[in-house]
């Protein structure tokens, strides 16, 4: 084996190597669509589907509730912008508008029929709610 032959084996060895170095320490991709199962700070869950390219939230469960509550009263989606209404059990109605998606993580702003309002992030979850049909 020449010199050149020595090199470019030397070569193909390390560059193997790299590829299999990052293959294992490279994270799960990241989600790019907001279509999926959603959690919010009161536990409330949320299925957001992608139709075309727009999204509409198809359920809101409270989780607090009765297994099979769907409370979901409205969905719609403009200029980028996703906006769902529920309402929970024994508690003000809810609107949430989307304003930042980050993957595994949803911002929106919330305002209730009560007037008040603020900020929360959703968290992505794996599954749908369990035992519970839209």
């Amino acid at each position: 084996m020449n010199g050149f032959q020595k090199s470019c084996l030397i070569f193909l060895t390390l560059f193997i190597l790299i590829l299999l170095a990052a293959a294992c320490t490279k994270a799960p991709p990241t989600p790019v669509t907001m279509a999926g199962y959603w959690m919010d700070n009161d536990f409330n869950e949320t299925t957001i589907k992608q139709q075309g390219d727009q999204f509409v939230a198809e359920t809101t469960y409270a989780t607090f509730a009765s297994a099979s509550q769907n409370s979901l009263v409205s969905s719609s989606f403009e200029n980028g912008v996703l906006t769902w209404k529920y309402c929970p059990p024994a508690k003000p109605c809810i609107t949430m508008t989307t304003v930042a998606f980050h993957g595994d993580t949803l911002d929106v702003k919330w305002t209730d029929d009560n007037g008040n309002s603020g900020t929360m992030t959703l968290e992505r979850t794996d599954q749908p709610p369990n035992n519970k049909k839209g």
